[in-house]
C-alpha cells in the first residue's frame, strides 16, 4: 500500500466504547470502533500480503474483506439508508478478487464509501426511521454493520497473522 495512504490512517489501539444511555450514540460508537479495528488489521502488510490467499485452500484475503466491506457499506448504509442508485462495485468478485496492483484503488474506494455511508447515517432523523433504499430502520442497519465488522474483522485478524507468518499484535 502506498506509504502516504497508510500513514493517513489512524491505526493506533483504541479502547472499547464507554457505555452510553443514548442507544443511537452507543451504536454509532460501536460501529466506529469496529471499523477502526478492521482497519488495524491492515497494518504491517505489504500489498502482496494484503492480496494473498494466506490460508489455502480458502480463496480469501484481507484485501477481499476490504472489498467486501466496501460493498456492505454501500448496500446497508449508503444505498440502504440514503437511497439512490444501488451499485455492486465488485459483484461476486469481492472476496476472491483484487491483487497487489489494485490495493490502493480498493482501499480508496472503501474509505470513500465509509464517508458516503456516514453522510447517509447523519441524515437519518431517528433510530426507527426507515432507510430510503432498503426501508430497514437505522437501528437494524447499524446492528447489521456492527455484526459484519465483528465477523470480518476476526477473519482479517487471522488472515493477517497467516500473511505475516507470525502472530504480531
Amino acid at each position: 500500500m502506498a506509504a502516504d495512504l497508510l500513514s493517513s490512517l489512524d491505526l493506533a489501539r483504541r479502547d472499547e466504547p464507554a457505555p452510553h444511555r443514548d442507544m443511537q450514540v452507543s451504536l454509532l460508537d460501536w460501529l466506529a470502533f469496529q471499523r477502526h479495528e478492521f482497519r488495524r488489521k491492515w497494518r504491517d502488510l505489504s500489498p502482496e500480503q494484503l492480496a494473498a490467499w494466506s490460508v489455502p485452500p480458502v480463496e480469501l484475503s484481507v484485501l477481499g474483506l476490504i472489498r467486501h466491506m466496501q460493498q456492505m457499506e454501500h448496500h446497508y448504509l449508503t444505498w440502504g439508508l440514503g437511497g439512490g442508485e444501488r451499485i455492486e462495485t465488485y459483484g461476486d468478485d469481492d472476496y476472491a478478487g483484487g491483487s497487489a496492483a489494485t490495493v490502493d484503488d480498493d482501499v480508496r474506494l472503501y474509505l470513500a464509501e465509509v464517508e458516503r455511508a456516514d453522510a447517509a447515517i447523519a441524515a437519518m432523523p431517528a433510530l426507527d426511521a426507515p432507510g430510503r433504499g432498503s426501508a430497514a430502520p437505522l437501528s437494524h442497519v447499524l446492528i447489521k454493520m456492527i455484526d459484519e465488522y465483528a465477523l470480518h474483522g476476526g477473519q482479517a485478524h487471522m488472515l493477517r497473522f497467516a500473511a505475516l507468518g507470525r502472530v504480531q499484535r
